[in-house]
């Protein structure tokens, strides 16, 4: 069987022409054209010569330094641009905003032996962190910004945890930057809504405890709804309320301090006599010590505190009484807002069997949580005793420990 010899390709003298005045009319090299129009670098040096010859044209000129640079910034340029095109090409399906950013990351995923991930990112017009974390989604590892998340997460859960599972994300947040941690609450509420955690809600009912005596020894009201006097030890608020046991009703009273929002006193009883009011207070003074002059003591118009005996009490003690009016719960809301703390975030959430048992548990709660760790929003999130220890700190006045 006879081989088949190659036919050799025939030039016309037209493409000749043509092909030798792409580097005599633009200044490029030979190298470069023969490449772009498939034909062999020597075979086009001799059409240009050629060429050159017949219309008397110069031989090229040697170029110098700058333009050399020049030249091959433009060749440079050149590359990238029909690189870029022929990427545009590929993706030119990808380019419309109805396409999903993994779609974008497959086709890079698929060219980055080809172009640079850097300029397939700035052509497509996605973000090159974005695709890189993408890659690492594919791998199964997390990517940084999921670690992140993932850490903060766990620590969100355990501060929740600690608060007996009451803590927003404000609180939450407090303590994330104590703990160290920079985080907005926006985010602190992101990552709980997506671990399904959440603060307490308020609820505002309770049974009213003010019932006016046949006798009242009423006072004036020297507070005026401005419960924060700025100081500690310059007002301390009051009131009385029930709580459910197996055995009956229990009756709490409680005193706080206006500014500090400690609990100072607290009572439990089987019974709504004065002494429920006076016990509470003697607490409170003799926690405080010395007091530094005379401390407003408020309270609504309740049967115990309009009576003889409290006002008697108030006067041993060196207090000066005030009052709000008789229904108007706004006149005591200082006192009001920490049954709404003590109802929604300990009491509606247990049940007590006995009236020791509601007493041992609601002066836990007092003393070991809400006293030392809960955070308040007026206080900076601090807790009322961190908060006297860093009053303390400012005024050299010695802060009280815990009860």
């Amino acid at each position: 069987m006879m081989g088949t010899s190659k036919k050799r390709k025939s030039y016309t003298p037209e493409y000749r022409r043509e092909a030798a005045h792409l580097v005599i009319d633009t200044g490029r090299t030979i190298a470069a054209v023969a490449a772009e129009i498939n034909v062999g670098a020597q075979l086009l040096g001799r059409w240009v010569q050629a060429e050159r010859d017949r219309i008397g044209a110069p031989p090229e000129a040697p170029l110098d330094v700058s333009e050399r640079a020049e030249l091959e910034r433009l060749r440079h340029e050149n590359t990238e641009l029909r690189m870029d095109n022929e990427f545009l090409g590929k993706a030119s399906l990808l380019r419309g905003e109805e396409h999903s950013r993994q779609e974008c990351f497959e086709v890079i995923d698929a060219e980055k032996a080809n172009y640079t991930i850097s300029r397939m990112c700035r052509l497509i017009g996605v973000d090159r962190r974005r695709y890189y974390e993408w890659c690492k989604r594919r791998r199964g590892g997390p990517t940084r910004a999921e670690q992140r998340r993932a850490e903060l997460t766990g620590k969100i859960v355990e501060f929740h945890k600690a608060s007996d599972h009451t803590y927003g994300a404000p609180r939450i947040r407090a303590d994330l930057q104590e703990a160290g941690e920079t985080v907005s609450r926006k985010t602190v509420a992101k990552l709980m809504r997506q671990a399904k955690i959440a603060g307490i809600s308020p609820r505002t009912w309770h049974p009213p405890t003010t019932v006016p005596g046949p006798n009242p020894d009423p006072a004036p009201d020297l507070v005026k709804r401005h419960f924060d006097k700025g100081h500690r030890d310059v007002a301390w608020f009051s009131d009385i309320t029930y709580l459910s046991t197996g055995e009956g009703w229990a009756y709490l009273c409680a005193v706080r301090d206006g500014h500090t929002r400690r609990v100072l006193g607290r009572v439990i009883a089987d019974h709504l006599r004065a002494d429920l009011v006076e016990d509470a207070l003697r607490q409170a003074v003799a926690l405080r010590g010395e007091l530094p002059g005379k401390v407003i003591f408020h309270a609504d118009r309740g049967c115990q505190y309009t009576s003889q005996q409290i006002a008697e009490v108030a006067g041993q003690l060196d207090l000066l009484r005030s009052m709000g009016r008789t229904g108007v719960c706004w006149d005591n809301a200082a006192a009001e807002s920490f049954w709404s703390t003590l109802k929604n975030e300990y009491y509606h959430r247990h049940v007590f069997a006995t009236i020791v048992e509601a007493r041992r548990g609601v002066y836990a709660w007092i003393d070991g949580f809400y006293n030392a760790r809960r955070r308040h929003s007026k206080t900076g999130y601090l807790s009322p005793l961190q908060y006297e220890h860093h009053l303390a700190r400012q005024t050299d006045q010695p802060a009280l420990q815990a009860a």
